[in-house]
């Protein structure tokens, strides 16, 4: 047991154990087709009873689950099967559903995530700092060869996040993830199933008032298979989904005018926005409903 190199995770998140049968930590693997890594990816987890493991079978047709067979004699890791293929971020659903986790962490099945920046992703969750980490190769290492399209593709997406959202994430489309289950809610509703989900859960959250943060990780190549990822799917879908949510957030109705001399709005259902062209917004992060308040800088312009 001394030469675990989880040691530390273990005795880290001991911590927190109010009672020796809580789950502390639940790890959500969503995977479709993944023999060649899947059972020395869960090999090199951490295994301890206050840790949770689930796979989600994304409807395989290879011998993804005879190698997850093989490194479950114990029937420690949970399997969840689609019968129909129904893509990432469906999968990171119902892992959600069946997580008992304090903190839930998603990571991809590939290899190309390491266990070992679990603690990494996890302390500012449990210390209270952020709701949800984001792994970054950015601010940690990556030991391939990035596509030039990739990289442009996370910056303009970098970019618009942080221009109509006010949230800048550089490693936007990283599956290793961390979270408090109390943001749960942010993955009511969704609208893009597929790997849009990724960049959809950052906007939530921020939308939400979730603080988050992005941790760095170190990223490595994937040696076998190839990405189920369509570029021309996911450009259209990142879009339509930054587009979709930038207009959720001017649905503004409800308002008041504070003591401050501030207007508290309230997120609600869209309505013209020519009131709103003299007014200065600020985001108020404290609140996980959504509250807006705006500072006057010039006189109101009468709505008509």
């Amino acid at each position: 047991m001394s030469d675990d190199p989880f040691l530390e995770l273990y005795d880290y998140i001991s911590n927190f154990k109010t009672n020796n049968n809580e789950v502390l930590l639940t790890i959500v693997l969503p995977m479709y087709n993944e023999e060649h890594t899947i059972g020395k990816v869960l090999g090199n987890l951490p295994r301890e009873n206050s840790i949770q493991i689930i796979v989600v079978d994304d409807h395989s047709t290879d011998n993804s689950l005879q190698e997850i067979e093989m490194v479950n004699e114990n029937n420690e890791i949970e399997v969840i099967h689609h019968k129909i293929n129904k893509g990432y971020g469906a999968s990171i659903l119902s892992g959600i559903k069946r997580a008992r986790g304090r903190v839930i962490v998603t990571m991809d099945s590939d290899g190309q995530h390491s266990p070992y920046d679990i603690l990494t992703m996890v302390k500012p969750v449990f210390d209270n700092e952020a709701d949800y980490t984001i792994g970054s190769r950015y601010l940690g290492s990556y030991f391939y060869k990035l596509p030039v399209s990739t990289r442009l593709g996370e910056v303009l997406i970098e970019k618009l996040i942080l221009i109509f959202f006010g949230k800048r994430i550089m490693n936007n489309q990283n599956g290793f993830r961390a979270f408090n289950r109390k943001i749960i809610p942010i993955f009511d509703e969704v609208k893009y199933e597929g790997y849009a989900f990724c960049t959809e859960q950052i906007i939530k959250a921020t939308l939400k008032g979730f603080r988050i943060k992005e941790c760095p990780i170190k990223v490595y190549d994937r040696k076998f298979g190839a990405s189920n990822i369509i570029l021309t799917k996911l450009a259209a879908n990142l879009f339509s989904c930054i587009l979709q949510y930038y207009l959720i957030r001017l649905k503004i109705t409800i308002f008041k005018r504070l003591s401050t001399g501030q207007i508290q709005i309230y997120e609600k259902s869209v309505k013209k926005s020519r009131i709103y062209a003299h007014l200065k917004y600020t985001n108020d992060i404290k609140t996980a409903n959504p509250v807006f308040f705006i500072e006057r800088i010039s006189p109101l312009v009468p709505m008509k």
